[in-house]
This record gives C-alpha cells, structure tokens and sequence, in this order.
C-alpha cells in the first residue's frame, strides 16, 4: 500500500523547469524557476561581457553562452540541490577567436553557432568538445552560399540546423533550413538549403517546437512557420524589439522583449499556426537570450519520498 501510494505522489511530481536568461547590457545570466513566482535568480554576475545567445545540453546539463565581446563561447557546467540551480564548474572556452551571437546544441552535444561578422555558421563537434578543442569547423559560409546574409538566431533539431538572416532576409532567406552535416562536398553548395520563410529583412532569434519553427523580427513579431515551409503565421505582434525565444520540450514558447523589458510565452505546440495569446511570465531587464533545463526526474522523486515519509 505504502509502496503505491509512493509511486502514485512521485509520479504526480513533475521536476521543475529553469528559464534562462542573459542581459548583455547587465553583464550576467539568471534564471527564473516554472512554476514560481517569476523572481529572477542570478546564475553568472562575472566574467562575462555581452552575454546574448544561450543553449543547454541536457544531456550533461552544459549551458553555453555566446559572448561577442569576449569572442569566446564559454561552457559552464550546471548543477541542482534543493530546488536551487547554480554553476558546478566553468566556464572553460568551447570556442574562441568568433563573434557569435546565438549559439545551439543539437542532442549529441554538437555545438553549432552563427557568426555574424564572418557571415558563417559554424560548429565545434562533440569529440572536440571533450577533448578541449575549440577550433571551429565550418558549416555554411556566406561566401559561397547567398543564403548566409549576417546571420542571426540558430536552432538544431539532431538533422537540420535553421538560422535567420539580418540582411535582406526577403531575397535570401529569414529563416534557412540545411542539413547539420552536409553531404562532402556540398556543404557549399546553394542547393544544400531551403529558404523556408522569406517574410521579413531582419531577423533575430529562432526556435523549434515540435514541428514548428518561431522566429522574432527586429521590432514587433513574433512569427511561426512549418519545418519544410508553407504559410507564414504572426503569432504575435505586441512586442517592442523581440530577441531570444526557447520552447520547453513540452507545450510553451518563451519570447524574450529586450525593450519591453520582460519575458513572455506562449502555447508552442499548434497543429495549425495562428495567432496566440501572449502572458507575460517575467520583468527582466534587456532580455534578450533564453533556454530551458528542467532539473532531474530524480530529484522530483526524492522529494515526493519525503513528503510520504513525513505523511506516515
């Protein structure tokens, strides 16, 4: 009896989430818990620079931030106690000598980055990450590709890697779909991507739900478009200047407004794109980069354990 009633209380438990999120202009990252009172907790207060794009690999809960500044992605090893997330270790150089902007990390750990001033996108290899190695290999270049036009936001989904473009995002693309390793050869060849959104000059961030890709524009919008294209939906037109944007891994989008000075979410996962209600989750000023760790199913059980034992 004792026994079900434990499992019934630690499968009613769902580990909390942790929204990241960095201030360029603050220098530092915080996070706020889901569900909580959305009261930001600061994570890195020195260091840094200009943190703007952030990824987590939440397979050894790394979280990378891209500081243009700095001219380094760095690595910092996270960490959960008592509902409470810190940095364990770091932050150790997981590229360096690149002005990236965004940053994103596919399942395996492969680090993919968009280098605006180059105009790349780039990667540095999961081995490569365990063996300290910070050389960058390249992905796409601008050079070779009309689709590469100072590029923005990335997102990776363990087959295809999507980025936006700030320049003339109308012509060559705002958001660009290519495969994560292209085939020998033709990694710089043109007809290696998809231009699957072709709406808007400027765009920022982007991300992936399920099926679905969101990316922000310079001011106002948020918009929402099918992996292999299709129509185009404004998902959103009440923001000032959009920037990041993380969805949850289960049914929520998150939009950080760096002018509007908040964070914002919506449901990610339409089957249809459509116009969607907008909550504010959280005040913090200059958002701008955003991602999603949710702290071990363990720990959520340990928890309800406790509250058993108390209970008998």
């Amino acid at each position: 009896m004792y026994a079900s009633l434990l499992f019934v209380l630690a499968a009613a438990v769902e580990p909390p989430k942790y929204l990241l999120v960095s201030a360029p202009k603050g220098s530092h990252v915080s996070y706020i818990k889901i569900p909580g009172d959305g009261e930001p907790v600061p994570l890195i207060d020195s260091g840094l620079k200009s943190p703007q794009g952030l990824a987590v690999d939440l397979k050894t809960d790394t979280l990378y931030v891209a500081d243009p500044d700095v001219r380094k992605v760095l690595a910092y090893k996270l960490a959960f106690a008592n509902g409470i997330l810190m940095v364990e270790s770091g932050p150790k150089v997981a590229a360096q000598n690149v002005e990236a902007r965004w940053v994103a990390v596919d399942g395996v750990g492969n680090l993919f980055f968009t280098d605006e001033l180059t105009n790349v996108i780039q990667k540095v290899p999961a081995m490569d990450l365990q063996a300290g190695k910070t050389e960058p290999k390249m992905v796409y270049d601008g050079a070779t590709i009309n689709s590469v036009n100072r590029p923005g936001g990335v997102a990776v989904d363990n087959f295809h890697v999507f980025w936006t473009n700030k320049a003339i995002g109308t012509s060559v693309g705002s958001v660009v779909k290519g495969m994560e390793e292209p085939e020998k050869g033709l990694a710089q060849s043109q007809q290696e991507v998809a231009e699957i959104a072709k709406n808007s000059n400027k765009a920022y961030g982007v991300c992936l739900s399920q099926n679905n890709v969101y990316y922000t524009n310079s001011e106002k919008y948020i918009y929402g478009v099918k992996k292999n294209g299709g129509a185009i939906a404004t998902v959103s037109d009440q923001f000032v200047a959009p920037r990041g944007c993380a969805w949850d891994g289960d049914g929520t989008v998150f939009v950080a407004d760096k002018l509007r000075n908040g964070i914002y979410s919506f449901p990610g996962n339409m089957h249809t794109l459509a116009p969607a209600q907008v909550t504010k989750v959280a005040s913090y000023e200059d958002a701008f980069g955003l991602a999603v760790i949710q702290s071990p199913v363990s720990a959520a059980w340990g928890l309800s354990a406790l509250f058993v034992a108390l209970a008998l």
